[in-house]
């Protein structure tokens, strides 16, 4: 096995271990019946209609690659088609015991299906992580700023905080190495100098931030109603606007990429946040957040009927990930 894929184990291991300790934990102070008990008297509606709110999200999630090849002079590019690489992608992610594939799977998809080079795609998947991530951490600011006026506990908003000024940090990175000409002589690192380069020119242009920035709220959305979906048909007593002014934070933790599919690092995030206001217990916390990913999951049954109609497809796939593993 390569290197590529013994490092990327290092995921799903680090979700299994803090998502024990949660248990764990959780078993000490309360009834892990509780938890079993939130499911029982879930309503089949509710788990429905989250369902159909995280197709949206998706939906919304798609269109953001679109924003950055279009940024990069592709406009031929159309959206439908990485609406349905969005899809297998996301199938693939849950599928495959490394999460780094669905990534990498998406990424070789657009080199097949849009005829480009695999650094390429590959500088496309990145720049999408990357805009995604960025773009939690200005709705973030923002929503941290609206819980001052809030009972929030002073200690989560400080937390919150220190999240986004590392994110703003990034970010102030990102535009001033775009303006420096640095060149090593060594040609990885000359390539990934030259990505940061083209990924601050695009983020300089107002449109497209105001675009993605766009796209990221309306994912923040998407994810507050599945959320808020599920906590109704579960009978949890949280409110829309705690969910929504939390939802970056949430959403930017289940996303970094030492999480498989977030698990572990969602269920952390939501106890964190929705769990210390006082309003629904741990048990009801650790709930909901499961509940999110198996809605997740659910959602990415369209790209598996996607996956399995292309039998070329999966082929040549499967190559060029082998191909990049191997090297």
């Amino acid at each position: 096995m390569s290197r590529f894929f013994r490092l990327n184990w290092i995921a799903p291991a680090s979700s299994i271990l803090i998502f024990v300790a949660i248990l764990y934990f959780l078993s000490r102070t309360q009834k892990l019946d509780a938890i079993v008990d939130v499911w029982r008297r879930t309503d089949a509606a509710g788990f429905f209609i989250a369902i159909f709110f995280m197709l949206f999200v998706q939906a919304v999630s798609g269109y953001r690659l679109k924003v950055i090849t279009g940024a990069e002079g592709l406009a031929s590019i159309g959206y439908p088609s990485l609406l349905r690489i969005q899809f297998i992608s996301q199938f693939i992610g849950y599928g495959a015991p490394v999460s780094a594939l669905a990534d990498l799977a998406k990424a070789a998809m657009l080199k097949l299906r849009f005829n480009m080079s695999l650094p390429q795609s590959i500088r496309y998947i990145l720049y999408e992580r990357i805009c995604g991530a960025l773009g939690a951490v200005v709705i973030g600011v923002l929503a941290t700023v609206w819980q001052f006026a809030l009972p929030i506990p002073r200690s989560l908003i400080e937390i919150q905080s220190a999240v986004w000024a590392a994110g703003l940090l990034a970010l102030a990175a990102i535009l001033v190495a775009g303006w420096l000409n640095i060149s090593s002589g060594v040609a990885l690192f000359d390539r990934a100098v030259r990505a940061v380069s083209a990924l601050a020119v695009m983020l300089r242009h107002p449109a497209t931030v105001g675009s993605l920035l766009l796209i990221s709220l309306l994912q923040i959305l998407g994810f507050t109603a599945v959320f808020s979906a599920l906590a109704q048909g579960m009978h949890i007593p949280v409110s829309w606007l705690d969910l929504l002014l939390f939802m970056p934070f949430i959403f930017l933790i289940s996303a970094l990429p030492i999480f498989y599919q977030g698990w572990g690092g969602r269920e952390a995030a939501v106890i964190l946040t929705i769990g210390s206001i006082g309003t629904i217990s741990d048990a009801q916390s650790i709930a909901l957040s499961v509940g999110f990913g198996v809605v997740t999951a659910l959602s990415s049954l369209p790209g598996a009927v996607l996956w399995i109609m292309r039998p070329s497809m999966r082929k040549s796939v499967r190559f060029e990930i082998e191909q990049t593993g191997a090297q």
